[in-house]
């Protein structure tokens, strides 16, 4: 058996549903594509984004000189069941791919049989997606899958449920050759978009997409934009729950999804994400995607989603969160209420007015008290 071969047979074992081979030549394309949306602003508020890492993540040789060979992998991910339970209260999403350890961590641990292959003839270096690579662009040379319209990569059998890999290596193996496959006349992704994100087939703005507001963005949520998140409290899977790809692919190994050791659930309890404090929200999310969110994000988003819900239910434990020692959380709070109504809601604005020290919560309140009209009994 040849090293191609072996490679590829390995990493199957290991669990990647995909596998190719492509050159360590510069992804040109890809590479202007990415520099012209960076200048366009489609990717500002990403702080670790800029121009210097849109040009070198399309050279694979940047920090592996002597590379001839990049292998390009695909690993599954859960794939959230749609629907849920209402049981308990009112309850928020969380993106498949966070529903479980650090996908980070267990890539690079699946990856390490086949780096210790590839050292036997030169260098090798492995990069998951906070690594400099054009991901979705080696992905696609190599054969893996083909760019979808919501910008992912579409694995044929598998659908877009995956996170990408690589291992730029020196070794020089048998290479495989792009797909010639696209999404054809299908903008079932466009459309169900909520904050038309997807401006065009491929093209992403990040600045509308709930994933960035959900888990990139650190601040106040633009009162705009808080409507459009609905239920996601973290990430958003829309346009793939959507696509015809996915809904026709096999469903993923047992054995690879149990590497996640899943931590958390796909459709947590709104008020109960609001009681954690940061003891009880590191020991749940510690080493899990949505550590990145931290503590104030994750709440902050919960209390979006309650607004969103509009379950008055939920009004005693908006207004303790008024109460929260992070002003991102009370201020969001503040204007889930707005969103409820009612008189519950308005005893609770009125009652924070009068002791919160921070300006831009109190003008949430107020903005909150008009929205829930004048003071009736219901």
């Amino acid at each position: 058996m040849g090293l191609t071969n072996e490679l590829k047979s390995r990493a199957r074992e290991l669990g990647f549903v995909a596998v190719g081979v492509t050159s360590a030549d510069p992804f040109k394309e890809a590479q202007q594509a990415s520099i012209e949306r960076t200048g366009a602003g489609l990717m500002d508020g990403l702080g670790w984004w800029s121009r210097e890492r849109a040009e070198s993540s399309a050279e694979p040789r940047r920090r592996t000189p002597a590379a001839r060979s990049v292998v390009a992998l695909a690993f599954p991910h859960p794939v959230p069941p749609t629907g849920g339970t209402a049981d308990g209260g009112p309850r928020g999403r969380i993106a498949g791919y966070a529903l479980g350890r650090d996908y980070h961590e267990l890539l690079e641990e699946r990856m390490a049989p086949l780096v210790d292959l590839l050292k036997e003839r030169g260098a090798a270096k492995t990069y998951v997606d906070h690594g400099w690579m054009l991901d979705r662009a080696a992905a696609a040379r190599a054969g893996l899958g083909w760019l979808g319209k919501n910008t992912n990569l579409l694995v044929p059998g598998h659908g877009s449920y995956v996170l990408l890999a690589e291992i730029v290596t020196a070794a020089e193996l048998d290479l495989d050759q792009p797909l010639k496959k696209t999404c054809g006349s299908c903008d079932a992704c466009l459309r169900i978009c909520p904050t038309g994100a997807l401006v065009a087939p491929g093209v992403l703005d990040n600045r509308r997409c709930i994933a960035f507001w959900t888990i990139e963005h650190k601040g106040v949520i633009p009162v705009e934009i808080r409507p459009l998140i609905g239920d996601w409290v973290f990430g958003c899977d829309l346009c793939q729950e959507v696509c015809p790809i996915n809904r026709s692919a096999a469903a993923p190994d047992p054995q690879a999804l149990a590497a996640y050791r899943a931590l958390t659930n796909h459709r947590p309890l709104l008020e109960e994400l609001l009681t954690l404090d940061e003891t009880a929200f590191r020991v749940r999310f510690r080493g899990t995607a949505i550590w990145r969110t931290r503590r104030s994000g994750l709440l902050r988003n919960a209390c979006v989603a309650l607004g969103n819900i509009g379950d008055r239910d939920a009004i005693p434990a908006l207004g303790r969160a008024l109460a929260d020692p992070e002003p991102l959380i009370r201020g969001h709070a503040a204007w889930a209420l707005g969103r409820i109504g009612g008189a519950g809601a308005r005893r609770q604005l009125d009652a924070v007015l009068r002791r919160e020290p921070e300006a831009w919560v109190r003008a949430e309140a107020e903005m909150a008290l008009e929205a829930c009209g004048s003071l009736v009994f219901r």
